[in-house]
């Protein structure tokens, strides 16, 4: 397994100074929430994409992939009506560029307020989005890039809220770009059982969120870490374990490596 971070757990910080210290602490990647980095991803030019990935590669990083994609964006629904559907995709489309400039190798869907069934069928909007979902995965594999359903605690999301929904829901899309993202804070959430989980769906797991339930520093709330780390390695699960935590302001430093050192701990020395 190897180590990455999101930018989330220190937002609006220097970038590159946390960039330089998770290197310097084991980290071999970095996961980016594009809207802390740009105001309107969208809207940001190549050159400066391209700029911004020759610094992190200076540093010795990678650009693992982006997530957070839709959170400055509440107005994009999946299903609330065509228009805003079709806004949604395009959207997404446009994030897949950006990813591809970045030289990263997957999104991670989670953006529960994206996904409101608005009053809708489940089923109904369930069949909708393996459609919406095996188009994105289409231009994605044109990008040679994954994109990934992140299923979310019932607390969090009324669409995909198990690990094992999410699994089944991979295998119903049935695209070789669409891939399960296995997030510790959902399977804490569900309390369903890491090792079912890793050994059922081992196939499709393309990338792993760690973290704690509410955000949380990982370790802080949820004590289990090491079942799921040992869970990944039974499987020889090798990609990206990501820490996904909130800004602690208190202490944005000490809180990442707290993290880094909990993390290599329970997942990659287990």
């Amino acid at each position: 397994m190897k180590l990455s971070i999101s930018n989330i757990a220190w937002k609006d910080c220097d970038f590159y100074h946390y960039a330089k210290l998770i290197k310097d602490n084991g980290c071999e990647g970095v996961e980016i929430a594009p809207s802390c980095i740009w105001e309107e991803p969208i809207n940001t030019s190549k050159k400066e994409i391209f700029e911004f990935n020759k610094k992190i590669k200076k540093i010795g990083l990678e650009i693992v992939g982006l997530h957070s994609l839709l959170f400055t964006r509440p107005d994009l629904q999946l299903f609330k009506n065509k228009k805003n559907r079709d806004q949604t995709i395009k959207y997404i489309f446009q994030l897949i560029d950006i990813c591809s400039y970045l030289e990263g190798k997957q999104l991670v869907f989670g953006s529960p307020k994206n996904r409101v069934l608005h009053g809708n069928n489940y089923e109904k909007c369930k069949s909708q989005a393996a459609d919406d979902f095996y188009e994105i995965s289409e231009y994605s594999k044109k990008k040679n890039i994954y994109f990934c359903i992140e299923p979310l605690g019932p607390e969090d999301t009324d669409f995909i809220s198990s690990m094992d929904e999410g699994g089944e829901f991979v295998t119903r899309v049935n695209h070789s770009n669409f891939k399960l993202h296995l997030d510790t804070k959902a399977i804490f959430s569900t309390k369903e059982n890491p090792e079912k989980i890793a050994k059922k769906y081992k196939n499709i797991i393309q990338h792993v969120h760690v973290g704690d339930l509410k955000l949380a520093e990982p370790g802080k709330i949820n004590k289990n870490h090491d079942k799921v780390g040992l869970a990944l390695k039974n499987i020889n699960y090798s990609k990206y374990v990501s820490i996904e935590m909130k800004k602690n302001n208190d202490e944005v430093e000490a809180s990442i490596l707290r993290s880094i050192n909990y993390v290599k701990e329970n997942y990659l020395n287990i």
